[in-house]
């Protein structure tokens, strides 16, 4: 006996409620919105990544990355080391950023050190943080 599960399924449930397939084209409309909300990514300590990145989304660097960066949210935790060429909306520091950096809101903490050139619009320094290098407000 041979059993036909969309038969038995419409047997218990009635057709009506039976699961649609989604319309493609609004599944691509909502795969390629902007509103869509990307999970953070983590360079986790003890990992080291050389090359380049490219996101629409945030990440979380407590190991070393040195290369191209470019993202909407960078945050480099207290074990964390980036050196590299990083545009970015926001970067938040807590360990050590090297390089070339353009972004919109920098915030060094009281342990980070800094060094390279910097342009920024927005600018928070707490007490004990290292800048050295070239400054530029946007």
């Amino acid at each position: 006996m041979m059993f036909n599960k969309k038969r038995d399924v419409e047997d218990v449930l009635g057709s009506e409620q039976l699961p649609t397939e989604p319309d493609v084209a609004e599944d691509n409309l909502i795969r390629n919105s902007e509103t869509v909300h990307l999970k953070p990514s983590i360079i986790s300590e003890g990992f080291e990544f050389i090359g380049e990145i490219r996101s629409k989304g945030s990440i979380t660097v407590d190991g070393k990355l040195k290369g191209t960066i470019s993202v909407q949210s960078l945050t480099i935790g207290s074990t964390g080391s980036v050196d590299g060429n990083v545009t970015a909306d926001n970067i938040n520091v807590k360990g050590e950023l090297s390089g070339q950096m353009e972004c919109r809101d920098l915030v060094i903490g009281g342990r980070a050190v800094v060094e390279g050139s910097l342009t920024y619009s927005n600018l928070a320094i707490q007490r004990g943080g290292i800048i050295k290098g070239d400054l530029k407000r946007k």
